[in-house]
């Protein structure tokens, strides 16, 4: 209980408090109970700070960011909201994850609660924003000049000062309510990957051991692809589902750690025999497991900017750290440690599982295509790929098993359609042995394609048994340079458009898994023709209510 004085400063603030000066004042409080229940270790591992603002003249800006506040409070996102008038603006510096919904006024001019903190990015050269992960859901009105002009100036200002830019700017005409909803659930969508793939890596990693790669193209009879089938070993069973995916983090090429190496011994010596007898930290186990040295990103190359001696960086172009370091070196005033606080870790890359946990115990399969291409005049192939493509029998590969709990099995009597060209056949691969190995009832139909039938048909032994065992109920091939006129799977489909439109009639489940653009783009623009032209049924309805009952399931990168 109160005092009575307390009580009645209480209920006086109460009175004289907005809705949103309420909610502050409880998670300030809040915020202070917490903390007292935890030392200072636990207060280091907390979750990374999420904050909305808003900047409003009409209100417009403000009811938004109240609606997606308590959305987000639905979904279980712990999230602060403040008015930009209100927001202190030496936290920015502080921030992880900072949303912001901006209305213009006038001529594209910031609404008045925003102009301080427009004010403050714009005109403070010493604002570097390195941790800070944003979005921008800018307000307008089309029929003014400079529509969303506000949001436009604080969306790019973000960006030039180093923050990251994690959902493209959303602008909205005075009917803004379905591009909100669709900016909300890319953040939500995020923000759950995010979480997801932060708790697959904080997973024990499996150890593996190699048994088998090799390249599944005919490379004699002239392929131009490079695709391997990669099998690893582990001695312990392994959980995982038909859909699945592995994470590698793979490591830097012994030549491009060599370049650094040398360059770091010659130009800073002093800085790297600190480093070299510091075993946690060593210079060469960081640049070999850790750190991003290949193909640096933009966000990298605008913070490496303020730390170099010119700044004139070509941010469009992909620069290996050695390159940059050479061409654009750090000024003295900097260190190595400088560097190292900005320099990005490797990211694991993601491969389907194409093997299946009842018919290949304690192995996992994937397919890998050895990405290929030219930069700066040269060829050059993806860090990943790479790395896999030259793992040879006996090799250790460590790994995290990535859950995918959408894109799974239906129940086994029901009937399947799997849409995969190119190294999409992987997951489906697993599908198939999977249904093999339960002995499932329903009807399995593959559409499979690639350039060349004698170069390029992936698991072409397999999959021709699987249609002769009838564990394939259909098989549909699709390879676009083997005549004239190019043939792709989703020409296949048209052609098949009959049965096809039966199927999902009947409740068949559609799968489709490979290149987003533009495989899938035009797979998914034929399914929507033949619903409307063969099914006669609106096209959207038809397709919305698939995804509803998780019919329609895509796995595309």
């Amino acid at each position: 209980m109160l005092s009575e004085s307390n009580n009645k400063t209480f209920f006086k603030l109460i009175q004289e408090s907005s809705q949103e000066e309420m909610i502050w004042m409880c998670g300030y409080i809040s915020g202070l109970l917490f903390y007292k229940k935890k030392d200072f270790k636990e207060i280091k591992k907390e979750e990374k700070k999420i904050t909305l603002v808003y900047g409003t003249e009409t209100g417009n800006a403000k009811n938004l960011a109240f609606d997606i506040y308590e959305k987000a409070k639905k979904e279980k996102i712990k999230i602060k909201l403040i008015s930009l008038d209100q927001y202190c603006l030496r936290d920015l510096e502080k921030e992880d994850y900072f949303f912001i919904v901006m209305s213009t006024h006038g001529e594209g001019a910031p609404p008045s609660s925003a102009k301080s903190f427009f004010d403050f990015i714009h005109h403070n050269k010493n604002l570097f924003l390195k941790n800070m992960k944003y979005s921008v859901l800018a307000l307008g009105d089309k029929s003014y000049t400079y529509f969303c002009k506000a949001g436009e100036d604080v969306d790019k200002r973000l960006y030039d000062i180093g923050a990251i830019r994690i959902i493209p700017l959303y602008k909205c005409d005075v009917d803004y309510e379905n591009q909100a909803d669709k900016w909300f659930s890319e953040i939500l969508n995020f923000l759950k990957k995010k979480n997801e793939i932060y708790t697959k890596k904080k997973n024990k990693k499996i150890c593996g051991k190699i048994l088998k790669n090799i390249i599944l193209n005919n490379k004699e009879k002239g392929s131009n692809k490079e695709i391997h089938h990669i099998e690893i070993f582990v001695s312990n069973k392994i959980e995982y589902s038909p859909g699945d995916s592995i994470g590698i983090f793979p490591e830097n090429p012994s030549i491009e750690r060599d370049n650094i190496i040398e360059y770091v011994k010659k130009n800073r010596k002093k800085e790297f025999e600190e480093y070299k007898y510091e075993e946690k930290n060593k210079i060469s186990s960081l640049l070999k497991k850790k750190f991003n040295i290949l193909f640096l990103s933009e966000n990298f190359l605008k913070k490496y900017s303020f730390l170099s001696e010119k700044k004139n960086i070509f941010l469009k172009k992909k620069w290996k750290l050695i390159d940059l370091l050479i061409k654009f070196p750090m000024r003295n005033e900097y260190s190595l440690k400088d560097l190292i606080k900005i320099i990005e870790p490797i990211k694991p890359r993601l491969y389907s599982i194409s093997s299946s946990p009842k018919a290949h115990e304690n192995v996992i399969h994937i397919t890998v295509s050895r990405h290929r291409f030219q930069l700066n005049g040269k060829t050059v192939y993806g860090h990943c790929s790479d790395f896999l493509s030259k793992l040879k029998i006996g090799d250790e590969l460590s790994f995290f098993i990535y859950k995918n709990k959408i894109f799974k099995l239906p129940n086994s009597d029901k009937n399947i359609i799997l849409i995969g060209p190119g190294t999409g056949i992987a997951p489906f691969r697993s599908f198939l042995y999977e249904r093999e190995a339960t002995k499932a009832t329903g009807k399995n139909w593959l559409f499979f394609g690639d350039q060349h039938f004698d170069t390029d048909f992936l698991y072409k032994t397999e999959i021709l048994n699987w249609k002769k065992k009838g564990i394939l109920y259909r098989v549909i091939l699709s390879f676009s340079r083997d005549q004239e006129k190019k043939i792709y799977v989703q020409d296949k489909i048209w052609i098949n458009r009959i049965k096809f439109f039966s199927w999902i009639k009947n409740g068949a489940y559609v799968y489709v898994c490979g290149n987003k653009i533009p495989m899938s783009v035009d797979v998914e623009k034929m399914i929507y023709r033949i619903i409307e032209e063969v099914g006669k049924c609106n096209s959207k309805l038809f397709i919305k209510k698939m995804k509803k009952e998780g019919k329609y399931l895509k796995d595309v990168y």
